[in-house]
């Protein structure tokens, strides 16, 4: 099998002590010594927080176009695809592992991480306020300055404890958007069932299966997915699935036919019904429409 897109693995080289990283958009947009092209899918396998200074541009993330400007705040969670585009903006890059939050950040902080950059549960853009972008940025040059001059047994505890701040004003921020109302009561539940359908997806779609993995009736998991989600269960698999079909559609050489199988559909027919009536596209159209993507 044969990836399309580069897969990005987090550089330690910088700071082999601590994997967290903080640069500039600019620098990464116009960079030529990179391994990989930024503006071509690429696959993150580490979290991007993008913060946007001035200017402003858009951004794909897993084949949605984000349209942003000064103040837009940009979540990217691990092994999603993205791309840069062409832009007149400037602003931050904070990068950072899985391993770096749970090392280094207390429980409650790492489940915060893992809320926010949920794109089932929040937006990937948001737009601050003034007073809103002057609190981040505050806290995101003090990160930058921490990081880029002090090298010491100190820099790692206060990256740390700066990044938990930030990212909690981040959550805060999200989660009182008039666009957004997330139950707490629901949160884990729903975390756990996202986490089994990623998993198994490709050879399990039906509610009443995830339904008694969770230990709880088709009715429960179908109210927990449309109080988070606002859809059903049922919506919710298909949604996974079909996301993980794109993906190997973009990203490997298979057939559309082995594609299908391996997607857990014994019939190429149904296959290509499901496909079509998600995205009013065929396989193979949509596979031809994002190879431009890939030069």
């Amino acid at each position: 099998m044969k990836d399309n897109y580069s897969n990005i693995r987090f550089d330690r080289s910088k700071r082999p002590t601590i994997d967290f990283d903080i640069v500039s958009l600019e620098e990464i947009i116009k960079r030529e010594d990179l391994n990989h092209d930024p503006k071509s899918l690429h696959r993150v396998h580490f979290y991007v927080l993008i913060f946007i200074t001035s200017g402003s541009g858009k951004h794909t993330i897993d084949f949605k176009e984000y349209e942003y400007a000064k103040g837009s705040v940009l979540t990217i969670r691990k092994n999603q695809i993205h791309n840069f585009h062409n832009a007149t903006a400037d602003g931050f890059m904070l990068l950072f592992t899985e391993e770096f939050v749970l090392s280094y950040l207390e429980k409650t902080g790492a489940n915060i991480i893992s809320e926010l950059f949920n794109e089932l549960l929040f937006g990937q853009h948001t737009k601050l306020d003034k007073h809103e972008q002057e609190q981040v940025l505050t806290l995101v040059m003090q990160i930058q300055n921490e990081f880029k001059n002090s090298i010491d047994d100190q820099t790692p505890g206060i990256v740390r404890n700066l990044l938990q701040v930030l990212i909690r004003k981040i959550y805060r921020i999200r989660r009182t958007s008039p666009q957004l109302t997330l139950t707490h009561k629901y949160t884990l539940k729903f975390l756990e069932f996202q986490r089994l359908v990623e998993l198994h997806c490709h050879e399990f779609r039906s509610v009443k299966y995830y339904a008694g993995r969770l230990n709880i009736t088709t009715k429960t998991l179908n109210t927990i997915t449309r109080q988070v989600a606002n859809k059903t269960g049922k919506k919710f698999i298909d949604d996974i699935s079909l996301l993980n079909i794109k993906r190997l559609l973009i990203n490997t050489d298979l057939s559309v036919k082995e594609i299908a199988y391996s997607s857990g559909f014994n019939e190429t027919t149904n296959f290509f019904k499901f496909f079509k009536r998600n995205t009013y596209l065929t396989p193979e159209s949509f596979r031809n429409s994002h190879k431009k993507l890939l030069v």
